[in-house]
């Protein structure tokens, strides 16, 4: 049977992933991201000792949210974080939340950065924002608030490690062996990191997955133009692998 490259780290994504269902199985999944839980021990103190005075958290992501979450239980701060106003940019990232009874705020279906900045903005100019981040810090959110000048504070939840070589390796023969029919792509940096980890991947001679529009919309611009886009909704996956099965990735 043919394979679909995914290369999450199982905390970044659904249940859905890495059950044994047929879309599990179909999966070759190798993830080239590895997250672990880190609190920047100075930060954790302010933030637990003035967690009043935020009005809102803003979650990048799903891995944003569950780290943070983890965070929040640890230390007996979820009922204060469900307070707060949530602000989400996905639907992975909100559901996520639901599972905390935190309600998600979520300007719009694939919301990019400035959408959800500017979602804040409409609703109130007051408030300290907090946002959880890992120690990576490459995001745009940070970048806009400064440039509004809006109060915020990054709260280093997670920490990144880099893939080993024999890992890698170790990836690369699996790929190669599994004959690869498509990739799904999770977010925007996977598209990268795939092209780095395979080189020898064609990716015009695969089916490309996106997970929502932004990485859709990433694809395109860099001439891949038949995308099959989940739109954010992981619960399109099984219906996205039977449709493939049937087109012959067996």
């Amino acid at each position: 049977m043919g394979k679909i490259l995914f290369t999450a780290h199982p905390d970044t994504v659904p249940e859905i992933i890495t059950s044994g269902t047929t879309t599990g199985t179909a999966l070759l999944h190798l993830p080239l991201e590895t997250y672990y839980y880190s609190i920047d021990e100075e930060m954790h103190a302010k933030v637990e000792r003035k967690l009043d005075l935020y009005a809102y958290v803003i979650y990048g992501s799903r891995l944003h949210a569950h780290y943070f979450l983890r965070w929040a239980k640890e230390y007996g701060q979820l009922e204060r974080i469900q307070n707060l106003v949530n602000l989400v940019m996905d639907q992975p990232a909100a559901t996520y939340l639901e599972q905390f009874h935190i309600p998600a705020v979520k300007p719009k279906d694939n919301a990019r950065s400035i959408d959800l900045i500017e979602f804040l903005l409409r609703i109130s100019h007051e408030g300290a924002v907090l946002y959880p981040t890992g120690d990576h810090k490459t995001d745009e959110i940070p970048g806009l608030l400064i440039e509004l000048e809006m109060p915020f504070t990054e709260f280093q939840v997670f920490s990144e490690d880099s893939l080993d070589r024999e890992t890698l390796e170790d990836y690369r023969n699996q790929v190669r062996n599994s004959g690869l029919k498509a990739i799904l792509f999770h977010n925007e940096s996977s598209i990268l990191r795939v092209q780095t980890a395979f080189p020898h991947l064609n990716l015009a001679t695969l089916k490309l997955i996106a997970a929502g529009g932004r990485v859709s919309r990433k694809l395109q611009k860099a001439g891949f133009k038949d995308v099959i886009d989940l739109n954010g909704d992981w619960n399109k996956l099984p219906e996205v692998v039977d449709n493939l099965i049937n087109q012959g990735l067996r």
